[in-house]
């Protein structure tokens, strides 16, 4: 290796440290900042760290003003049903578009994908009358209308199932298996991982939504998280100490599933072909 490779190295190293330090750093200070006592926050000059690192006052504060645990009750419980709907949904649509010929099929995934350039905002009126219509308002069914499937999902997982050899779904007809079985026997244990991503960044998005809820929930026994956040501000005053205390709750879930999963996004965004 020469010197110049050396030094190259050393380049890549030290710019992917100052990355992670700048990825990390805002997680750092709401962490650091929920330990804090409002005094604290407001003094001047600012001080990173706070008096003492065991202050948890704030975390006992947000249970006891707020019914925080229904909160995250209520995330986990949308998060968990859209994020199963939207793989059976995507992975189906997504064999059927990778393996199948049929007239205007290509017509029909474009106009597919071509949903993900139309704002959420711009449909958001209809799908509230439809909602509120069918009573669903402040209700569970209400707020996973909009995630039950995943435009996202169907594009990622065709991309995945079209890299499976049609070889062996050919093989599995000659032997007399069903569709069904082909596509539960053959296609998804080769596309576990994109299976896999799909339910964490299906997770993470419906976790951290915030527009739908906020149009549909009426009551404080169906507020998520997002909204959970909310109520720790007001017109005149924002509770930081509270704020970021509620912010790590929050974030802890979602931050313990991605590190348990990583490995499963990676491979899955490599398998997901941004091929063909």
């Amino acid at each position: 290796m020469t010197l110049r490779q050396v030094h190259l190295r050393w380049l890549i190293g030290v710019a992917v440290a100052c990355g992670a330090i700048i990825v990390f750093f805002p997680f750092f200070w709401m962490a650091v900042t929920s330990l804090k006592t409002a005094p604290e926050i407001q003094r001047v000059p600012l001080e990173i760290a706070p008096d003492h690192w065991l202050n948890f006052n704030n975390y006992v504060e947000v249970f006891e003003r707020q019914p925080f645990l229904r909160y995250l009750l209520n995330s986990a419980i949308v998060a968990s049903v859209a994020a199963v709907s939207s793989v059976v949904v995507s992975s189906l649509a997504g064999f059927g578009f990778a393996k199948y010929r049929f007239p205007g099929r290509d017509v029909f995934f474009l106009a597919i994908i071509g949903i993900l350039m139309v704002p959420f905002q711009s449909v958001v009126v209809p799908l509230y009358q439809w909602v509120s219509r069918l009573d669903l308002l402040d209700t569970y069914l209400g707020i996973l209308a909009p995630d039950l499937v995943s435009v996202f999902g169907v594009f990622l997982m065709r991309q995945s199932i079209e890299v499976v050899p049609s070889d062996y779904i050919d093989a599995a007809r000659i032997d007399g298996a069903s569709e069904l079985g082909i596509f539960w026997r053959i296609v998804v244990p080769s596309v576990k991982p994109a299976l896999a991503t799909l339910v964490i960044v299906k997770f993470m998005w419906t976790w951290n939504e915030l527009f739908w809820p906020l149009v549909v929930v009426n009551s404080p026994a169906m507020k998520v998280v997002t909204l959970g956040l909310l109520s720790f501000t007001n017109m005149y005053f924002i509770e930081y100490n509270l704020v970021t205390a509620a912010a790590v709750l929050s974030v802890l879930p979602i931050l313990i599933v991605f590190l348990v999963c990583q490995k499963w996004v990676v491979r899955g965004v490599v398998m997901s072909g941004l091929k063909g």
